[in-house]
């Protein structure tokens, strides 16, 4: 059990102090993030809830938010830019019919990105939705397509939105990147009598290795664990009524599922009232237990890594935050990474430039290029610009991730 003392934080649900540390991940941050580069996750028993140990207060987590996170960016999540995406968006959509009974339901999207959601509901027929996201680029996106968003943070939603009732709310992926989330109490102020809040997280009780890195469920971004339990608590808190919890597949670029959870609390009570048993933090355990094994196993770099060639790492994200806290890159040869988020370009990472592809490859054309991009590696293949001689570079793979 981890101290009073010894930690940055009591158990945001519940206030509990008497936590158990699950595991500690070191995660190097670009230059300028207000992000840790560690943490610890943690465990409250009493809530069956994991989250980061951060010391990162709630600002710095808003500041990222608006100025460093890839949802604007081309490959960013949320609004639709690419087909996977698109049927993610539709199968939500699709989700939310039971609460959308007619086409002048109001609702409101918190942590909208460019707007992905709300086109799907637009091209549905509904008439009354509207957005909100702390990132000024996704909300000029959103807004460029003719969607309804506000630029704010959700600490300002009450008085963003003051006045105003919806039928509907949704939190989606949004509950997991909050590190107060407290604030999610104070949203039924804007529900009207019948309202609903969704909200939607990854399912820490479906996390597995499989083919996926080790830790993959565990990034920067990612700092709370939600399962059943503890989604119940935070609608408890909300003085609202779960009536139904719904397990979610979400599809990735390479053909497999992303594992998902959505609970729906509701102003109006339910007949018959939830109980929620305590799982989540014994497959927590599991999963952890998993990661260990597998950085057991020999994680080889196909085809080999010649020496003293010049390197790019093609990904700047969470994978390549992971294996760089691993000590899988080998820093020595990197010469820059390469990313197509443009709120990285420009930065750095364990001291090495972040820039787009095309750049990269353009200053260094010798470079042999190390992808580091734990869905669909091989996109790469069919993506990267060849140099201005028209030759591919030369292209490694971490043989767990293929």
């Amino acid at each position: 059990m981890a101290t009073e003392s010894s930690m940055h934080r009591p158990c945001p649900l519940c206030g509990s102090s008497a936590l158990e540390v699950l595991t500690e991940l070191t995660l190097p941050q670009p230059s300028g993030s207000p992000l840790p580069d560690s943490y610890r996750l943690v465990g409250c028993e009493v809530c069956d809830f994991a989250f980061a140990d951060t010391p990162a207060p709630q600002s710095a987590y808003d500041l990222y938010y608006q100025s460093q996170a890839k949802y604007a960016g081309a490959t960013g999540t949320g609004a639709g830019q690419n087909t996977t995406d698109l049927r993610r968006l539709q199968d939500l959509a699709n989700r939310l019919k039971p609460w959308l009974p007619h086409k002048h339901t109001r609702v409101l999207d918190i942590g909208c990105g460019g707007g992905g959601l709300l086109q799907a509901l637009v091209d549905g027929g509904h008439t009354h939705c509207q957005g909100l996201d702390p990132d000024p680029a996704a909300v000029a996106a959103a807004q460029a397509s003719g969607l309804q968003v506000t630029q704010g943070l959700l600490s300002a939603v009450p008085n963003l939105f003051a006045g105003q009732q919806f039928d509907l709310i949704v939190l989606s992926h949004v509950a997991e990147h909050l590190r107060d989330l407290g604030w999610i109490a104070r949203l039924p102020e804007l529900l009207a009598p019948q309202g609903a809040l969704y909200i939607e997280v990854p399912n820490p009780d479906r996390y597995q290795v499989g083919f996926r890195p080790k830790n993959y469920y565990f990034d920067s971004e990612h700092i709370n664990h939600i399962g059943r339990k503890a989604l119940f608590l935070i609608m408890e808190k909300a003085h609202l009524t779960v009536g139904t919890f719904i397990d979610c597949w979400l599809p990735l670029p390479d053909g497999s599922q992303y594992p998902a959870l959505a609970g729906v609390g509701t102003v109006a009570p339910q007949a018959t009232p939830y109980v929620a048993e305590k799982v989540t933090l014994k497959h927590l355990r599991r999963y952890i237990a998993d990661c260990a094994t597998q950085a057991r196993e020999v994680s080889d770099v196909s085809p080999p890594l010649p020496d003293n060639v010049p390197l790019l790492v093609w990904g700047a994200g969470s994978l390549a935050q992971r294996l760089l806290g691993q000590g899988a890159i080998p820093l020595a040869q990197v010469v820059a990474f390469l990313d197509g988020n443009p709120n990285k370009q420009g930065l750095t990472l364990a001291g090495k430039p972040i820039c787009s592809p095309a750049d990269g490859l353009r200053k260094h054309p010798t470079a042999h290029v190390l992808v580091c991009i734990a869905i669909d590696p091989h996109q790469i293949e069919r993506d990267i610009p060849h140099s201005e001689g028209g030759q591919a570079p030369a292209l490694h793979f971490f043989s767990s991730l293929t």
